[in-house]
């Protein structure tokens, strides 16, 4: 005899062959697990505040809506193949969508390129990668915010449905195939930047030959941090060397035996304040020829 449960049931370790899942209607265990929200599929919309004038003003991105962004996909894209296709038709799992970078510090522009990315098809599943500090080290690249940091930083975006740690800083076709991504979004310009690596932006080229690169749109107006002056050591100034002393005769500086100098005491000169120049000890002379 089989029994009937409710779909809470479904987390349960027992077999599941003994059960009819019951739903809203007769409906299968794979759309009733995806009732609960278990499946690979995104949500079809997220909820977000809605922007400020000025930010839309200022930004510009945050002003494009959802049609907005999946119109300027297919625009620049060639979107007839599987992926895109058969997310429109709500046949398969969510798109696999891939970002990465250096994120640091993590700004405002990051977070409305992701959300583009996560915009761009009807059902997204949006991985984005980190690059690690060693990585950066190895490429000349200096980080002030620790990878742990940054990497928690990308999880707690809204957009964000999977973090890889150890993003490669250069894309190839082995790590698309693991991770089984669909597209790359890369920001326009990206090729033509000269902060970008030259190895990443070979990267960006082989998804371009690919055909699974998707554009977003660059955010204007951000505000850029003003990098630390480096103090410059003080200029050490050469003192003038003291000029030569030059002994003179009776001057009170000579030297002693040690080659030190010491100060030798002037001559006593006598002064005669006594009248007639006699002094009172002294006897007269008397002149005994007279």
């Amino acid at each position: 005899m089989r029994r009937s449960i409710d779909s809470s049931s479904v987390l349960s370790n027992d077999d599941m062959s003994e059960y009819d899942i019951i739903s809203d209607g007769q409906q299968s265990l794979e759309s009733s697990i995806a009732d609960l929200g278990l499946s690979d599929k995104a949500p079809a919309s997220i909820y977000e505040p809605p922007p400020t004038r000025a930010a839309e003003e200022l930004f510009g991105t945050p002003a494009l809506t959802t049609g907005n962004i999946q119109a300027y996909v297919r625009a620049n894209v060639s979107v007839d193949t599987t992926a895109a296709r058969q997310s429109e038709l709500g046949n398969r799992r969510a798109v696999r969508v891939y970002v990465d970078g250096l994120f640091d510090p993590f700004d405002v522009g990051h977070a409305l390129q992701l959300r583009q990315a996560k915009l761009s098809f009807p059902s997204v599943q949006l991985l984005v990668g980190v690059f690690s500090d060693d990585m950066c080290a190895q490429h000349g690249v200096s980080t002030k915010t620790s990878h742990l940091e940054r990497c928690e930083l990308i999880r707690h975006c809204r957009w964000v449905d999977e973090v890889v740690p150890d993003g490669p800083w250069k894309l190839d076709d082995a790590f698309l195939s693991a991770m089984r991504i669909d597209y790359v979004a890369i920001g326009e310009g990206v090729s033509i930047n000269p902060a970008y690596d030259k190895e990443r932006v070979k990267g960006y080229d082989l998804v371009k030959s690919l055909r699974k690169a998707i554009p977003t749109r660059r955010t204007v107006g951000l505000t850029r941090p003003i990098p630390s002056p480096v103090p410059l050591p003080s200029p050490v100034i050469p003192s003038a060397p003291s000029p030569p002393k030059i002994e003179e005769k009776g001057s009170p500086l000579s030297p002693n035996g040690s080659g030190t100098i010491r100060r030798v005491p002037p001559p006593r000169v006598e002064r005669n304040e006594f009248r007639n120049g006699q002094s009172p000890f002294e006897e007269p002379l008397v002149d005994l020829f007279d």
